[in-house]
């Protein structure tokens, strides 16, 4: 059981993730239980005393408990959150408050996207994410794309078991974080979370949303694989650009080059730091750099193997000496992606 023991308040910002205040026995034992499913830090106060800091406050007032939660991640939540429930009878939405407001996120987000078809931002997203857990980082690599099968096709996992978008898809309420990454495949011990050819990742689906902000909950660094339509005005550019903390946008070299610019526009005004990849020589790659107004975070030679590597079962960043490999360790150290 995760029922801190009553001492004295913590000072201010360092309580228990939730707190409840009651003097009835029968309540501490039913939110402590959901607690422990969630796997959140409970503090037990009696009536009459003060309610110290915590993201979630429950006050049983007569087996009804008035729920307070942190404004920071009430507002993060995906759906609104209850102000009263009643217990028992009312167990499953108590489960998702503590699950979405007592956990804090944890990851670093990096959004990889390309400026224009072609450019292979799924692979380095993945080798991104390879790197990251190969630096320390417990890491998670999503597959946003609304058509699915992207990432389950390109790392090999087809076939392996574990949860898709569309089993996510049908689940409701929030999701536990240690059991979600669970229950995903694992590519090179980063978990993964893609779609087949059930479907992908539906942007206005609240599940899907939850999924994503729970692998944040329970990871270090959470690579999203971006789809295009985050550079069009709707719901993805709004909803997924704004869990990132970085983008990584890959352009070629050359005439597509001027794609890179323009998908800066749109990155910039969600208020991500942008980092420039470019696959060209260094000199190119920095007259692009230029010409886009964003900082180059590295220039990447073109891994000519990789289709071949693909069809012969190799994987992106199976070459350690690779461009693609080179290019994703420079970034985690340039992002400072994991301590």
């Amino acid at each position: 059981m995760l029922l801190a023991p009553e001492q004295g308040p913590p000072s201010a910002g360092r309580g228990a993730p939730a707190v409840v205040r009651t003097d009835d026995e029968d309540m501490v034992q039913q939110v402590s239980r959901l607690a422990d499913l969630a796997g959140v830090e409970l503090r037990r106060v009696h009536g009459g005393l003060p309610l110290p800091p915590a993201a979630v406050l429950l006050d049983d007032e007569g087996g009804v408990l008035a729920v307070r939660v942190d404004p920071e991640r009430a507002a993060a939540a995906e759906t609104p959150i209850p102000g009263r429930l009643r217990i028992p009878g009312q167990e499953s939405h108590l489960l998702d408050v503590l699950v979405t407001a007592a956990t804090a996120h944890r990851a670093r987000v990096v959004g990889v996207l390309a400026a224009h078809g072609g450019a292979g931002a799924s692979s380095l997203a993945a080798v991104l994410a390879r790197a990251c857990v190969s630096a320390g980082g417990a890491t998670a690599l999503v597959d946003l794309d609304p058509a699915g099968g992207g990432l389950d096709v390109l790392l090999g996992l087809e076939f392996d078991p574990g949860r898709r978008w569309a089993d996510v898809r049908e689940e409701r309420g929030a999701f536990v974080p240690e059991r979600l990454a669970l229950a995903l495949p694992t590519w090179n011990l980063v978990r993964v979370l893609s779609g087949d050819r059930r479907g992908g990742a539906d942007v206005d689906d609240l599940a899907v949303r939850s999924a994503v902000r729970a692998l944040g909950q329970g990871h270090d660094v959470v690579v999203l694989d971006l789809p295009r339509q985050v550079l069009a005005p709707g719901a993805a550019r709004e909803v997924w650009l704004g869990r990132c903390d970085d983008v990584v946008l890959l352009s070629c070299g050359g005439v597509r080059a001027g794609a890179a610019a323009m998908a800066a526009a749109p990155l910039a005004a969600a208020g991500c730091t942008v980092h420039l990849v470019v696959r060209a020589a260094r000199a190119e790659a920095e007259e692009v750099a230029t010409s886009a107004g964003l900082p180059l975070a590295a220039a990447m030679g073109v891994e000519r193997k990789l289709a071949a590597d693909i069809e012969h079962g190799l994987r992106p960043g199976d070459r350690r000496r690779g461009p693609l490999m080179t290019a994703a360790r420079s970034l985690v150290g340039r992002l400072e992606l994991v301590p």
